[in-house]
């Protein structure tokens, strides 16, 4: 069996009216790269047949595969069984809505590090708040003043310096995925938080890098409520992750965590 060069993982609840056209745009995509792949949809208790249209797709495309958790147990506890199972030397998660088009997935890739890019960077995150010229960015006003209301927030509360937290479009190296996601103790929709202050606090080079997004409607989060719940969890995780060794992988590293479950 080849080497898997990018695992992509995407969470889903509940997502059949949206799932399958993004799916199909990722793996048209995908067919013109030289990568090999796999995508792993994890679906998260859902209980609109999600996982059987999945099923249902996967004679068409090869790599895809369906893991059901059950009961539903949350977007963190989702992406985090997805990423300790994923086998690429490269690994991300992707919003199941198709708000990241495709093609941006190569702006990540060829930033962060594997075996074919050993001095690149072990976490790349897509963000949707970086001034560029060749990115557009398409959403309400009022999505766009509450999220950057509670990027600051956070950034002044748990991780400083990351102008969007919350793009569910994070490339990391292998390792480092292991290193980060075997420590996650969130399974709501703060675990992105969770994870960039993990990374902080052990030293790993994080890069922005500024994509393409647009608004898909449909979205799970509720960005009062939600953006609450993070507040009172951002405590949780300071408290919890008080002492984070160093991000240090020898070469010749042995530690694989992939075996983990949530």
């Amino acid at each position: 069996m080849p080497a898997i060069d990018l695992s992509i993982i995407i969470p889903a609840y509940n997502e059949t009216k949206r799932i399958q056209t993004a799916l199909v745009e990722l793996f048209a995509f995908l067919a013109t790269t030289p990568w090999e792949y796999e995508v792993k949809v994890i679906d998260d208790g859902s209980t609109d047949g999600t996982a059987d249209l999945i099923r249902g797709l996967i004679p068409a495309f090869k790599k895809l595969s369906v893991t059901c958790l059950s009961p539903n147990q949350g977007k963190g506890a989702a992406v985090k069984a997805g990423m300790l199972d994923a086998k690429g030397s490269v690994v991300m998660f992707l919003d199941a809505d198709g708000s990241t088009p495709p093609d941006q997935l190569l702006k990540l890739y060829s930033r962060c590090s594997s075996t074919t890019n050993p001095s690149g960077v072990p976490l790349v995150i897509g963000s949707r708040a970086l001034a560029s010229a060749t990115t557009t960015i398409q959403t309400s006003f009022h999505r766009k003043a509450l999220g950057r209301i509670f990027n600051f927030a956070v950034n002044v509360l748990a991780v400083p310096g990351i102008a969007d937290t919350q793009c569910g479009c994070k490339m990391f190296d292998r390792r480092a995925a292991q290193f980060l996601f075997s420590r996650q103790i969130s399974t709501g929709f703060s675990f992105d938080v969770e994870i960039l202050l993990l990374a902080q606090k052990a030293g790993m080079k994080i890069e922005e890098v500024p994509i393409n997004w647009i608004n898909v409607r449909g979205s799970k989060v509720d960005l009062i409520r939600d953006s609450l719940k993070m507040f009172r969890d951002i405590l949780r995780f300071r408290i919890a992750h008080r002492q984070v060794e160093p991000y240090q992988v020898p070469q010749h590293s042995t530690t694989d965590y992939s075996t983990s479950r949530v």
